[in-house]
């Protein structure tokens, strides 16, 4: 039986569609027994319609990688403030706790595909393509991170600390952490993000603000 979806009412193209089944292949076979018959099948698409849209299995995954991104982007932008150091602790709470989110009635996707998504990222080790696709992902994250560090600087908020420096550290936090929390039977975010919080207070906070 094919995994339920946690995407919200019904895909806007077949473009959507394949991103979605994606998800459900990648779910029910893992990425060894993931096929572009599988997907199409998942997404009740030919497989013609699945090569209009991609150029073969590593063109899909790569865009799934960004179809995840772009859904965490989405849902951060929600719930974003106007503060940085709400904003660094929202972040990261998205990431590794997608439960606190606010404004997102829905489930998000972002949260239910980590797995599928840790699985992925574990083909980058053999693999050039997946890995330059990371490597992008990373950036991504470390550029938002980075952005919202300067602005707590630049307003007074944190400490003159270097905003590329803390984003390769917060990233690499939560990389570990996303490992980790998909990896075992327990989970850890709760002592992860208090590490965090405390991080945030006593390292980038300034004593005056």
């Amino acid at each position: 039986m094919a995994p339920e979806t946690p995407f919200p009412g019904d895909p806007d193209d077949s473009r959507e569609a394949i991103m979605r089944a994606t998800y459900c292949a990648l779910k029910q076979y893992g990425y060894a027994g993931l096929s572009i018959q599988r997907i199409a099948d998942e997404a009740d698409l030919s497989k013609s319609t699945f090569y209009h849209h991609y150029d073969d299995k590593h063109d899909l995954l790569t865009s799934f990688v960004d179809f995840i991104l772009a859904e965490f982007t989405r849902v951060f932008s929600l719930e974003a403030g106007d503060g940085p150091e709400a904003n660094l602790r929202t972040f990261v709470r998205l990431i590794l706790d997608p439960t606190t989110a606010e404004k997102v009635s829905e489930e998000s996707p972002a949260s239910t595909v980590l797995g599928t998504y840790v699985e992925l990222r574990a083909q980058a080790v053999q693999d050039e393509t997946i890995r330059e696709k990371f490597t992008e992902v990373d950036r991504s994250f470390e550029d938002q991170i980075a952005e919202i560090v300067e602005n707590g600087v630049a307003s007074g908020v944190f400490r003159d600390v270097d905003p590329e420096q803390t984003a390769t550290f917060v990233s690499t936090l939560v990389a570990g952490q996303t490992f980790r929390q998909s990896t075992r039977d327990d989970d850890p975010s709760e002592a992860v993000l208090a590490a965090f919080d405390d991080y945030v207070r006593e390292s980038l906070l300034r004593d005056d603000a």
